[in-house]
């Protein structure tokens, strides 16, 4: 072999002392941690999580662990979006949504049947046929009604009049056309009786007409169960509203706390409904964390709102609690960052009372979103470079890796701003406040800044969590002895 001609001493001497430095420089970045990176204010910024979406599973409902899911509506995963985007979309759908909801009439669906016993399809299969690709559970709400069945004439539909219920001798003809859909979708098993209650307000009583929805649910559930009684059928879907100033208007409830005062109205239709219906497979309702007179609450407390009537439900039913809707208000101090935090606590309110499913309002972006609403979970599939996942996919994603090994314990708050979801192999933890903080978490010590979450694998023999000590749902809304 050749000799290799020996460095001169001086360049040796040069070689050694840069292998020195080298060997210094790795042995201090593995003894010291990494510096966490800083927001504008000087204060540490969240980690920077990219779920792996390429290896996402496609989710399945399980029983008595929360599951998620979404509402489409009007803009979302559609066929005539780019190409690469709606791939890009379905992906994130995959790692996100168990459930996936679709209304019959409106939010992307047109008119189903125009004309008594003439039906068009195609834009509501358009929806199912993309809920399927993307391996979701689907269900659909029905809502709206053909206008012939609200006074309209047959073969017109005015857009302004989608929100009116049907006519009580149309009952019958909208439980057919209920039976119609169920048929032509077999794989769909989940069915949402309306939304909102849209079209039952009393104005002369001023209150919701709850006795007509009833039967209006009656008619539509009965129909369904005589199709098959396989079916899982639900309602009312109505709205919680809350007061900060109980005097603002409403009818003041005895549930009352620090996310303000409950509007009894809603209430009302609950338990109404839960006394006359003639059947249920689940119940569901919605509801948001700004007070309906726009008055602020802590925001600490904030998304606690959706754990307290979770509880008040489930005093009085066995039944599967669905949040048909959770909004979390719009951006303000911390941004979209606060947005996503709060969301994220509010599944963790939800899944530490029992509730089994909370759908998420509206997840696609649109192109003429303005900013401060609440965060979507992609952006828009009209154009290319679209359907990328947003912090909140993320969330949500990791979310669902830790729904889906859960722990015994499920949900702590080792603080009142930090709630940990745990699961058997990993923990979700968010800050829902505006100031860092630090807490230690089955042994671990998290650096949690504002509006952080946190996903954490964890180590091999990590204990048990244990309960939190801090219970915010209680201070939010309670039960009071009367009203003030």
């Amino acid at each position: 072999m050749p000799q290799v001609p020996a460095a001169p001493a001086g360049v040796r001497w040069a070689t050694a002392v840069a292998v020195l430095a080298t060997v210094l420089l790795l042995v201090t970045a593995v003894l010291s941690p990494p510096a966490q990176p800083r927001d504008a204010t000087g204060q540490a910024a969240p980690a920077v999580d990219t779920f792996p979406w390429g290896s996402a599973e496609r989710l399945r409902a399980h029983p008595g662990v929360l599951d998620i899911g979404v509402t489409h509506t009007q803009y979302s995963v559609d066929e005539w979006g780019d190409p690469g985007a709606v791939a890009s979309a379905q992906t994130v759908l995959t790692a996100t949504a168990t459930y996936q909801n679709q209304h019959l009439f409106g939010w992307g669906a047109l008119n189903p049947e125009p004309r008594p016993g003439v039906f068009d399809w195609s834009s509501l299969d358009r929806r199912v046929r993309q809920i399927r690709r993307s391996g979701g559970v689907p269900v659909i709400t029905l809502c709206c009604a053909p206008d012939w069945m609200k006074g309209g004439r047959p073969g017109e539909t005015d857009w302004s009049k989608l929100h009116e219920r049907p006519r009580p001798e149309h009952y019958q003809d909208f439980a057919a056309l209920a039976v119609a859909v169920a048929r032509r979708y077999r794989d769909v098993r989940y069915f949402q009786v309306w939304n909102e209650l849209k079209g039952f307000w009393d104005n002369t009583r001023n209150r919701w007409d709850y006795e007509s929805y009833t039967r209006f649910y009656n008619v539509v559930y009965d129909a369904l169960k005589a199709f098959d009684s396989h079916l899982a059928v639900g309602g009312p879907y109505v709205v919680i509203d809350t007061w900060s100033n109980e005097e603002a208007g409403g009818r003041p409830a005895t549930l009352r706390g620090d996310c303000g005062t409950v509007d009894q109205r809603g209430l009302d239709v609950l338990e109404y409904w839960l006394r006359f219906k003639h059947g249920a497979d689940f119940v569901a309702l919605d509801s948001g964390t700004v007070t309906r007179d726009g008055g602020p609450v802590p925001n600490a407390a904030n998304s606690a709102v959706f754990g307290a009537l979770t509880r008040w439900l489930r005093k009085r039913t066995s039944l599967p609690i669905w949040w048909s809707e959770f909004h979390v208000g719009r951006a303000g101090p911390g941004g979209q960052r606060r947005l996503v935090a709060a969301s994220v606590a509010a599944l963790l309110f939800m899944a530490d009372e029992g509730a089994d499913v909370a759908l998420y309002w509206q997840p696609q972006e649109t192109i003429v979103d303005a900013g401060g609403v609440a965060p979507a979970l992609w952006s828009s599939t009209e154009r290319t470079g679209g359907g990328r996942p947003s912090p909140l996919a993320v969330a949500l994603a990791r979310a669902q890796q830790v729904l889906a090994e859960p722990a015994d314990d499920l949900v702590s708050w080792p603080v009142e701003q930090v709630g940990i979801l745990h699961g058997r192999d990993a923990l979700l933890a968010v800050n829902t406040g505006d100031t860092p903080v630090t807490v230690r978490v089955q042994g671990l010590l998290l650096r949690l800044a504002p509006y952080d979450v946190r996903y954490v694998t964890l180590p091999p023999g990590t204990p048990p969590a244990p309960p939190g000590w801090w219970r915010p749902t209680d201070r939010c809304l309670s039960e009071q002895p009367e009203a003030r």
